[in-house]
């Protein structure tokens, strides 16, 4: 099949896209989206030159609205297709385009009509298939179109595409005006969004001085601003207070991750002195952290977690059984029995206070594995064994009949 004939095949299946108006509902989705990978995979494997690639993936993308008014789109599977595959295929075939005054149209005409917000990604990525003149002549009509814009959503609309050129050409002032004439009231997320763009730009003092705009006490996107102020800091070659924004981070989250960036700054040789202090103070405290003790098992000091888990086994909440799970089966590899034995309690005791027949099977698994563990502990530390934990829950869960049938099979 040559490429004419490919063109109109791949054609009559887009229109047919658009055309239908058969309901697609939620179980449909998934299907669905599928199909519309398949298309757009097509049309990327079938077709070599760039111009008609962009026609097709254009009008692909411009079923978006025929498609989403009659798509339970819930799950979102649908929209990816078109936010991500359709505009990855599109910058694609731009990409191979030598006129691009003319995708620069094609461009415009996209953004223009989007109306549910997925084809942003065209133009968040303008730059890597449009020159700079383009991306000027876009700004200039993104901005006609703002002050025309009938409605604070169009306007918002048009200004949020200024931003993200700005950004791509590194016109940190051009950025700042487009954000303070969206939002007029300098709000936290402003000053950190302008911040990160002059900073970006080269301009570390603008953007400085852009993040000493939030107050102090101020929490909102706190662990970016002090991310942000580190690579500040640093670039200025303010060692004083990069240290104090790096312990800030570390101390706000302890894991290996802040514990680096920490040490890029106070350097290496301070790295057991750190721990072992960070350690202690962590022991020290009343409250059991998550976080902390992932820092623990993180760093193998594997005797100070468990007697951090020994000390405040109370504390453990088995609703969290995604961070609970892998903390048990560590102990358990470990040979740390006992302690592992309290965290597969902590577990169980969840799904049967909560009544949940549908976890019960995990229920089950846990007591099992209660079973198996209790040969292996000699000595249960003042805690109560295992036939004994075995008494009491009988006692309080005696009507949960289901679970105990299913344990006894």
């Amino acid at each position: 099949m040559n490429q004419s004939e490919t063109y109109k095949r791949l054609s009559a299946k887009i229109a047919g896209i658009k055309r239908s108006q058969r309901f697609i509902d939620y179980y449909e989705s998934d299907s669905f989206a599928h199909k519309l990978e398949m298309l757009i995979g097509e049309i990327e494997k079938r077709i070599d030159d760039g111009v008609q690639g962009v026609k097709m993936i254009t009008a692909f993308i411009e079923t978006d609205n025929a498609v989403f008014n009659r798509a339970d789109d819930s799950n979102g599977s649908i929209g990816d297709v078109y936010r991500i595959d359709a505009c990855e295929a599109f910058i694609e075939f731009a990409r191979r385009c030598e006129d691009k005054s003319w995708l620069e149209q094609i461009v415009f005409r996209l953004y223009s009509d989007d109306n549910y917000g997925i084809r942003y990604d065209l133009i968040d990525n303008a730059s890597e298939y449009l020159p700079e003149s383009s991306l000027q002549s876009l700004l200039d009509q993104f901005w006609s179109q703002a002050y025309q814009s009938s409605t604070e959503y169009q306007k918002r609309h048009w200004l949020g595409g200024i931003e993200s050129i700005a950004r791509q050409l590194n016109d940190a002032p051009l950025f700042q005006k487009a954000r303070l004439t969206m939002w007029p009231d300098l709000s936290t997320a402003a000053c950190y969004d302008i911040a990160l763009v002059y900073f970006e730009s080269g301009n570390s003092h603008t953007a400085l001085e852009w993040l000493e705009k939030v107050p102090p006490d101020e929490t909102f996107k706190i662990d970016e601003r002090d991310r942000l102020l580190l690579r500040i800091n640093a670039k200025l070659g303010n060692k004083i207070q990069a240290e104090e924004t790096a312990w800030r981070i570390f101390r706000r989250y302890r894991n290996e991750e802040t514990l680096a960036l920490l040490l890029e700054v106070v350097g290496q040789k301070s790295r057991k002195q750190i721990i072992d202090r960070e350690v202690d103070t962590i022991l020290k405290e009343s409250e059991l952290d998550y976080p902390n003790l992932d820092f623990l098992i993180q760093l193998g000091r594997l005797n100070e977690a468990e007697q951090y888990i020994m000390e405040r086994h109370k504390q453990l909440n088995g609703d969290y059984y995604s961070q609970l799970l892998p903390w048990a089966k560590t102990f358990e590899t470990h040979k740390r029995y006992l302690v592992s034995s309290l965290i597969y309690r902590a577990l169980l005791d969840s799904i049967l206070n909560r009544g949940r027949s549908k976890a019960y099977f995990y229920g089950v698994r846990y007591l099992h594995k209660l079973d198996n563990l209790s040969s292996r502990i000699n000595d249960w530390g003042g805690f109560p064994n295992n036939e004994d934990y075995k008494l009491a829950l009988r006692i309080d869960h005696k009507r949960k009949l289901s679970f105990w049938n299913r344990y006894e099979k």
